[in-house]
């Protein structure tokens, strides 16, 4: 793979100004949208005939504050070459699958893998609330074979304050009408992280603190909405639904597959 190149980052603004793009949902949906995040992911689970169960083992290993990668990123430990290759796994389970993918990120040296990552998360948690600071990072992790925007941005969001969001296909097409189809460059990723802290912006400007959004809340929110449109699940985003009568929720079904074999 002929190294990458590198492109310039851009000062961007992100006032809280910007106007939301058209249909972008509001935020009683959005939080609808956050709470039945599960259910999204056990619906995409679904999709894979052959192992359906990883996707939400490895959902749920991402975002574990006790024993996953975020607590990892959180106490400032390493994060190794069998974890970018698993947080491969969980984007393309959960996005597009491109298995060649897999294996160039398993094709990196450990050694270049901690360098990289340490380097990028480091970079975002220094820059704090400053998008064009934290952007820095993002050419760091994707000094890795394997790895582009989007797939740095997986790990990047997970570096709190959460400030860059994941770049995911179904969290970008609701930015279509402002800033383009998804493309899977550098330059596009800025501006879809503009866009989502102009949105996580707006949000919290009549948020109580407690429930204060991010933009990996954000990102969660836009794809469960994506993936409950998708499958025919929009009722349990109304207002009047019960979301105890949806269908059950990622750790559900898996206990369930779990015990039936």
């Amino acid at each position: 793979m002929p190294p990458r190149k590198k492109q310039k980052t851009a000062s961007t603004s992100t006032s809280s100004t910007v106007s939301a793009p058209a249909n972008f949902p509001n935020a009683s949906v959005l939080l609808r949208g956050l709470s039945n995040y599960s259910l999204a992911i056990s619906l995409r689970s679904k999709e894979h005939i052959k192992k359906p169960e990883e996707l939400i083992t490895l959902d749920e290993w991402l975002t574990n504050t006790e024993s996953g990668l975020l607590s990892k990123i959180m106490s400032s430990q390493e994060v190794t070459a069998a974890d970018m290759t698993s947080l491969m796994k969980w984007k393309l389970l959960r996005g597009k699958s491109r298995p060649t993918l897999l294996a160039l990120i398993a094709s990196n040296q450990e050694t270049l893998v901690v360098k990289s990552t340490t380097t990028a998360l480091k970079k975002v948690c220094d820059a704090g609330g400053d998008l064009d600071g934290a952007l820095l990072g993002l050419p760091e992790a994707c000094a890795l074979k394997g790895v582009g925007a989007a797939t740095a941005s997986a790990l990047l969001t997970l570096q709190p304050p959460h400030l860059l969001p994941f770049m995911s296909d179904e969290a970008a097409s609701f930015f279509e009408s402002s800033i383009g189809k998804i493309k899977y460059t550098d330059a596009f990723y800025k501006k879809f992280a503009a866009a989502m802290i102009a949105g996580v912006r707006r949000l919290n400007v009549d948020s109580e603190e407690e429930a204060r959004w991010d933009s990996m809340k954000l990102e969660r929110a836009l794809f469960a909405i994506a993936i409950l449109k998708k499958h025919g699940q929009e009722r349990v985003l109304d207002s009047d639904s019960d979301p105890d009568a949806a269908l059950p929720s990622a750790s559900q079904s898996l206990k369930r597959r779990r015990e039936a074999d």
